[in-house]
């Protein structure tokens, strides 16, 4: 793979391997493919299969890459020539993560390598496609040295660490001032697009900046990685320079002089500081002292709402981080005391986007606190109610970390006695959203613990009677929580606990009048429930006489179901197992998602007279032969397809394509044989071609082309029979396919006759109202508004698929088309 083997391209010698890509261009996946597999086998096996040279890469690699770059740079070149030019210089240097897999020369080359990746990295702009081929490499390179070296810490292995942790002091910096230049780059497009009303531009720089935050994310990852093995020395002064810039940007941003642009241009350097610090506390490297320092550093970012919700949100991130790799610092005494005051003090000023992040570090926070400490379990009262409003929250990650947090404060506070009096409190607030946040909480911790704990299982009647107190809310919210509470506590409740409290459950939640319409599928779960549990004989005489057409329904269908299972048709079954699932779901646990209000129905007689309902019929009779075996005499009451009968005695060849494609037809249930019967002549048949596939034709022109044939339909018969006077005055029985087909083609018949009257309709020119009727050109008349006028007005409607027809008729008559003569 020399230079002397790829062509490059040249301004006066413009080859097919330039253009198209020729060459040896198409190397370059098989080195990867090859690559690739030698990488997988590598991880799979503690044995060497592979060793790279970085030499190589070094030298003839890249200097493919810089010829490229140079032909892509060329001027006489088009703008299609250099995009391809720059594609293969993208493609030649993500081969650097397989030299960098197991390279076996790094104390000779990985320096000059190092000098040409922090050059290729301060040119981004050009090529922000480099950004994570280079940061995946140099991680890729830390992770293998790294585990080579703890997992043999040979003489080899540790000076290739040894190597990488030098080469590291230079690479850090560039990947700093990288992160710090991809954020300004975000603060000015973001600038852009305030001065910028167009669309389409700034969907343009939309999509860069959504580029650029993924590409801080990926420099950011491999500045985590690579500080686990740079000089501890290096690594606390680069830290102290990081808290100090952010430290100083914090005193700045208070200043209101400078304005609205000031204020976002510090913003955005305060989150590019504390992003930097996130990946530096992530890398698990710095020592009690540097933590401290940070933490210092972002409390009074966190109690503070002055600044932009972007730091605070970063804040709360870097405090996640903190609390989750340096636990012994969160959890000592002295520090969880503080940390727990700063949550409980800084609830006013928490940012709508940072609680997720808050709720997270709370998370963590909680995991610290002792059951026997009577401070610690003072706290859980205090941000209980952030948590429950935290559970109706819109953001999908703030609600599972508040049922996440709701379940570690169980688990501290160690009494779910207590713990469920704390939330019951929230009954009684005056808000709807408070109390249906309540129940929701109720319902989570019953899911959870009521299966394996008995102390809470004995609770459950007491929790029941409670909050049955909420039927009478007219709200729909707590209806909607409390319906879902009755439901988890149906299940979770045992026999005798549920018999006492059978005439309170039904009673409520039958009682709603606007909502139990809304909820009329889980209310009907439950009832299923409770009748499966005590029958229909007990379940009826509790359900208000309004409704008593909904038990005798279930009843019905319930005894149509015991039916279909003795004929054979039996249900698979399954339990619902997540909490989300049983919450939102309106279909049943334990019917396969049928509910009630359904039932397992077939096929109609009506829906079986479409060929829609037949290709699904097909597909349901696959999906109901797997779950369940038919008996004999259901098969043969079912449609499927059969074969005509042979005409006077002709054998019939199955392995003939042609001849079964035309004999083989498809039933329904209640046609009879006559449908398929030798006097049919074949007509109203479905025929299909060589491959099986259905052959739609056209079925009032071959009735039509007929001597003695009329299209005239018997009206009083027309569901069943379609009858038509064929040759003789003779009347035949139509299937119920033909009169598909007889109908489409009526349809049909009509649009072309609609399409054709239109297309005759004459098309009005253009400035007819200023032509003048005794001389040529244009005149105004009395009454018109406008001078006559020698344009056209564009309109793009005009000009759509639909109307370009229209457009260029109309134009035909300002302009004549004319043949040119040659």
């Amino acid at each position: 793979f020399t230079d002397d083997h790829v062509d490059i391209g040249d301004k006066k010698k413009k080859s097919l391997n330039t253009e198209s890509g020729g060459g040896l261009w198409w190397l370059l996946p098989l080195m990867k493919q090859s690559a690739s597999s030698d990488a997988s086998a590598l991880a799979s096996s503690s044995s060497i299969t592979t060793r790279s040279h970085l030499s190589f890469f070094q030298g003839r690699v890249l200097n493919l890459a810089r010829r490229c770059d140079a032909a892509s740079a060329d001027g006489h070149r088009t703008a299609a020539e250099a995009s391809i030019q720059k594609q293969r210089v993208v493609e030649v240097w993500s081969l650097l993560y397989y030299f960098c897999l197991h390279p076996i020369d790094m104390k000779e080359n990985f320096a000059a390598v190092a000098k040409t990746v922090v050059k290729a990295l301060s040119d981004h702009s050009r090529y922000p496609k480099l950004v994570p081929v280079i940061c995946g490499s140099l991680k890729s390179l830390a992770v293998g040295v790294t585990g080579r070296a703890e997992a043999n810490p040979s003489a080899e292995a540790t000076e290739d660490l040894e190597v990488l942790s030098n080469v590291s002091i230079k690479i850090l910096p560039s990947l700093f001032k990288l992160v710090e230049t991809l954020n300004e780059s975000q603060k000015t497009n973001s600038a852009d697009d305030m001065d910028t009303d167009d669309k389409s531009s700034s969907k343009e720089k939309q999509a860069i900046r959504q580029q650029n935050m993924q590409l801080v994310e990926t420099v950011t990852d491999t500045i985590g990685q690579l500080a686990q093995i740079c000089p501890r020395e290096f690594l606390q002064n680069l830290f102290k320079k990081v808290v100090q810039r952010l430290l100083v940007a914090t005193t700045e941003n208070g200043d209101n002089t400078g304005g609205k642009a000031s204020k976002d241009a510090q913003a955005v350097r305060m989150c590019s500081l504390l992003g930097l610090g996130q990946a530096l506390v992530a890398s698990g490297s710095l020592d009690d002292n540097s933590v401290s320092l940070l933490y210092r550093a972002v409390r009074p970012l966190v109690r503070s709402d002055e600044h932009d919700s972007r730091v605070q949100k970063r804040a709360y991130k870097v405090l996640a981080e903190i609390c989750e790799k340096h636990k012994e610092f969160v959890t000592s005494e002295e520090r969880l005391n503080e940390m727990t005051d700063l949550m409980v003090d800084s609830i006013v000023t928490c940012q709508v986007s940072a609680r997720h992040m808050r709720l997270k570090c709370m998370a963590y926070i909680v995991q610290g606190f002792d059951s026997s400490n009577q401070a610690h379990m003072a706290v859980i009262p205090k941000i209980m109610g952030e948590v429950l409003l935290c559970l109706k929250d819109s953001n999908a990650k703030t609600r599972e970390a508040a049922y996440q947090l709701l379940l570690e404060m169980a688990v501290a506070r160690d009494d779910m006695t207590d713990y469920f009096k704390i939330i019951l409190a929230a009954l009684g607030a005056k808000t709807t959203h408070m109390r249906s946040a309540a129940v929701m909480a109720l319902s989570r911790l019953t899911f959870e613990y009521a299966r394996h704990d008995t102390s809470v299982q004995s609770l459950l009647p007491s929790l029941m009677q409670t909050v049955a107190f909420l039927f009478d809310d007219s709200s729909r919210e707590v209806t909607k929580s409390v319906i879902s509470f009755v439901r988890v506590c149906v299940a979770a409740m045992s026999f005798d606990q549920l018999e006492p409290l059978l005439p309170e459950i039904v009673g409520g939640i039958l009682k709603y009048n606007k909502g139990r319409d809304r909820f009329r599928a889980k209310i009907k779960i439950i009832l299923k429930k409770l009748v499966r549990l005590y029958g229909y004989d007990t379940i009826a005489p509790l359900v208000p006489e309004k409704d008593t057409r909904l038990i005798t329904h279930m009843r019905k269908l319930t005894e149509r179901t015991a039916r279909r299972k003795a004929a054979g048709l039996q249900d698979g079954q399954s339990v619902v197992n997540n909490f989300d699932d049983m919450m939102e779901s309106d279909e049943d646990d334990s019917d396969d998602g049928r509910t009630f209000m359904t039932g397992v129905t077939g096929f109609t007689k009506m829906t079986s007279m479409t060929g829609k309902s037949m290709k699904s019929a097909k597909s349901k009779s696959v999906v109901s032969g797997a779950r369940s075996t038919m008996t004999g005499k259901s098969a043969k009451s079912t449609s499927g397809p059969r074969i005509k009968a042979e005409l006077q005695g002709e054998i019939l060849d199955m392995l003939d394509s042609s001849k079964m494609a035309k004999s083989v037809r498809f039933a329904d249930a209640n046609m009879n044989d006559n449908d398929f019967s030798d006097d049919d002549d074949g007509m109203d048949d479905m025929q299909f071609d060589n491959q099986g596939r259905i052959i739609i034709s056209d079925g009032l022109q071959k009735v039509s082309g007929d001597k003695g044939a009329a299209d005239d339909f018997d009206s009083e018969d027309d569901d069943e029979n379609l009858q038509l006077k064929a040759g003789g005055g003779k009347r035949r029985r139509v299937s119920k396919f033909e009169s598909v087909k007889v109908a489409k083609a009526e349809r049909d018949a009509v649009n072309a006759r609609k399409q054709s009257k239109q297309s005759k309709k004459p098309t009005s020119s253009i400035g007819s109202a200023y032509k003048s009727k005794k001389a040529g050109g244009d005149v105004k008349k009395k009454g018109q508004q406008f001078e006559p006028y020698a344009y056209v007005p564009l309109n793009a409607k005009d000009y759509s698929k639909k109307n370009r027809s229209n457009a260029v008729s109309k134009m035909g008559t300002v302009v004549r088309s004319t043949k040119r003569k040659r």
